[in-house]
Parts: structure tokens; sequence; C-alpha cells
């Protein structure tokens, strides 16, 4: 894929997810894939808030944050065997979503703004803080089938594939500060303007009293918010996706489809958030889905591929392909107003020499997501990207696949129209891939 990203009619061993039905039309045998991929992308806010004016250490409306991922290993593996002219069995493990950590170093603006929010709610005028954060997905895949030719030219596959998912986030907002005074020092204020509250009631002074108590209550109310957020959750689920898929083969041309169904993953939070954190996700619905015991969806929407593959020349080959994904049926996508998701592809295949393959591609992903369903937890927008590699033939049982895919991803900005914020989502994405594909 990562070599070229139009592999939805492909006769080839990487088929076994891509094609699975076409596994039938390779030799009989055993065909294994291991791989390896590198990506590393970047997620980026440029946020305009009159709220960030209140940070002391900032003190600018304008502000970008960047979350970071680095996953220099995700591993799969694809196997099938050629059983006889009718039957084939095919198997694949992979990481199927996630697979790195992304880190916040600075966090979000989210929580710089719910923070700010409350000092200036208790009439404070300036603030500070620190936060980070740092989330971590792992969707393990492991796939199933069976491919049945039902004439010399067609063939259909039916299997499915588990998927397990475990989530962890964890980070903290801490050195809070309120005009300069952080929740230890609202605390002791607090106390004094209660004390001083008895001493005036005890002295029949009930309008100082009145006074001092009120004080004493919105000193203390500052010092609960400000303390140390600590957030600790691990989410874990699993769901089973159906598969289908069809294969006709016409000589120089190849057709091909899949479709998988939707995949239903509840997961679960086991979580050791901080006191202050728990109580906030009673009031916060974004809070909320961290909270112990909590019940997230998180579904991998239903997905119909199309492919078709052409021999032009003996050692040249052209490709296209796209995929449609149901987001909306999909319960936990981010998807509230928008549209669902599509992508077409294309990319080309030219054997140099006996030994020697290069290969081209592009794709364009199109998601339909409206401002209403940007989050600064879960934002994706749309992009470009090009492929390039090539794969060197050992032998005829072995060839190693080498890949290159840059993505250019479009700007997406929110503005919102009565508190005058916009933010502005992009990101970064770059992967590399090396796989080996060995026939018996």
């Amino acid at each position: 894929f990562l070599r070229n990203p139009a592999r939805n009619a492909a006769n080839a061993i990487d088929g076994v997810y891509s094609n699975p039905a076409g596994i039938a039309f390779l030799p009989e045998g055993f065909h294994l894939s291991v791989s390896w991929q590198a990506a590393f992308q970047k997620r980026q806010m440029d946020v305009n808030n009159k709220l960030f004016q209140m940070n002391a250490n900032n003190q600018s409306a304008d502000r970008f944050f960047e979350g970071e991922t680095n996953a220099p290993v995700i591993p799969s593996f694809q196997a099938a065997y050629v059983i006889n002219d009718k039957w084939s069995v095919s198997a694949q493990f992979a990481v199927g979503g996630g697979g790195g950590a992304c880190e916040f170093a600075e966090g979000l603006p989210m929580f710089e703004e719910l923070i700010g929010g409350i000092v200036a709610k208790n009439g404070g005028n300036s603030y500070a803080l620190n936060q980070n954060l740092t989330g971590e997905q792992y969707f393990y895949a492991f796939q199933v089938g069976a491919t049945y030719k039902l004439a010399d030219n067609f063939s259909v596959f039916g299997g499915a594939r588990g998927v397990l998912a475990n989530c962890n986030y964890t980070g903290a907002i801490a050195n809070i500060k309120a005009n300069g005074m952080n929740a230890a020092e609202y605390s002791a204020l607090a106390q004094q303007a209660a004390a001083a509250a008895q001493q005036y009631a005890a002295a029949g002074m009930t309008a100082e009293a009145a006074q001092y108590q009120a004080a004493a209550v919105q000193a203390g109310t500052v010092a609960a918010m400000i303390g140390d957020y600590k957030l600790d959750c691990a989410q874990s689920g699993f769901g089973i996706t159906p598969i289908i898929g069809v294969d006709w083969n016409l000589g120089k041309l190849n057709l091909a489809a899949k479709y998988e169904f939707r995949t239903k993953i509840e997961l679960e939070n086991e979580s050791n958030n901080s006191a202050n954190l728990t109580a906030l996700a009673a009031q916060v619905p974004a809070v909320a889905v961290y909270a112990d015991g909590a019940k997230v969806r998180s579904d991998i929407p239903a997905l119909l591929t199309l492919g078709a593959q052409y021999e032009i020349a003996d050692n040249f080959r052209a490709m296209v392909g796209g995929v449609y994904y149901w987001d909306k049926d999909a319960k936990g996508t981010p998807i509230k107003k928008g549209d669902n998701t599509w992508e077409a592809n294309f990319g080309v295949e030219w054997d140099v020499t006996d030994k020697v393959l290069l290969s081209f591609g592009g794709q364009r992903t199109q998601f339909g997501f409206d401002d209403a369903d940007m989050a600064d937890t879960n934002f994706f927008t749309s992009c470009s990207s090009i492929a390039i590699g090539g794969a060197y033939k050992f032998s005829e049982k072995m060839k190693l696949n080498v890949g290159y895919m840059h993505s250019f991803y479009d700007d997406h900005k929110v503005v919102n129209a009565e508190s005058g914020i916009t933010r502005n989502y992009t990101r970064k994405n770059d992967a590399v891939g090396v796989s080996l594909d060995i026939t018996f």
C-alpha cells in the first residue's frame, strides 16, 4: 500500500486484506508476507481565543498546540494457502488502528480554556498552568477466511476479523495559579476569611460576617477548582468484523469488491483519575469519557472497496480503486452533522527487469466532517497522498517490497459565531514500510 495505494484488485499476497477473494488466483501452495511499517504524524491546532490573553506566561490570544506521534514499529503478517483450483484459506495479523502514542507536550486548548474559564468566572484576571497529555491507541486485528472459485474466472470470499482495542490516556494540568496564587494559598485565604466571618458574627456585625463568609466560599471554590488535575485512564474492548468479497478475473483485466460490516466495539474504562477530575467529569462531557467505569462506543464503520487492475503491457499495470465508509452509522465516531468518508486511488507498476519493479500511486481521502464534528481530542482533515516504491525479486519464491507515503492535509477552520473563538486543524504524516513475500 505504501508504494501503491490502489491495491483493491491486486492478485497478490497483500490481497489477504485488500482483495481476499483474489487469493484464489495465486499459484497453489503457501504464501507469506511479513511487513514492518513506521509512521510519523503531527496533529496541529492554531487557536485564537481572547481568554488566552489572561495566561500570565503568554498573554496572547493566538496559541499553537501540537501533538506528535512516532510509531517506529508497526508489524503485520499475511498468510494464504491455495489448496487446489477451488479452495484457498488465508489469515492476517495487523495493528488495524493506532499503533503509537500521541504526545501533546503543552496539552490541549480545551483544557486551558476550561481553567481560564474557571478563573474568569470567579473574578480573576490572570492564570498560569502547565499541562501535558499523551494518548495511546492500539487496535489489534486478526483475520481469517476462505476463498472459493465458483468458476474459472470468478471467486468469492467469506471471513471475519477480531479486533482487540487497548487505549491509554495519561496527562496532568498542574501548577495552576489564579491571580498569581495557587490552590494552597487560596485554601489559606479561605480559612482566614472564614475565621474573620466567625469573629464578626460573634460581635454581632452581621453584614461584615456575611461579606467575609462569601469571600471564604469563593476562595474555597477556587482552591478546589485549581488543584492539580491528573488523568490516568485505560480503555479496552473487543469487536468482530464480518467480511465478504468477490473477484472477477478477465485475463488482462481484474475486477474486485469487498464489504466489511460495521464493527461494534464498546470500550470500558479503568481510571485512576484525581478526585477533582472525577468531580469535573459530571459537568463536562469532554472529561466524562475518561471517568472510571464509563463505557464508550468506538465502532469501526462499515466499508465498501471497489478496484480494477489492467495489464497494459506484459511489464506494465495500471490500477484504480475507491473506498466508501459509513461513518454516520458507526456509534462513537465524531460525525454529528457531516457526511460519510470516501477515498479514491490510482497506481501504476512497471517491471523494469525480471527482478526489479517500480511503482507509484496516489490517493484522495475526503472526510465529510462538519464544523460540529471537529474536537481537540478527535479531529480528521481531508488529505491527498502520494506513494512511491518498488520491489526486488531475489528468486521466484522471495520478493522484497519497499514504500514511502507522504500525505498533504487540508486545513479545517472552525469559527464559533457566538464566542468568536477560531480553531484551525491540520495534520502532517509520513510513513515508510518494508515487506518480505515468500512462497513455498
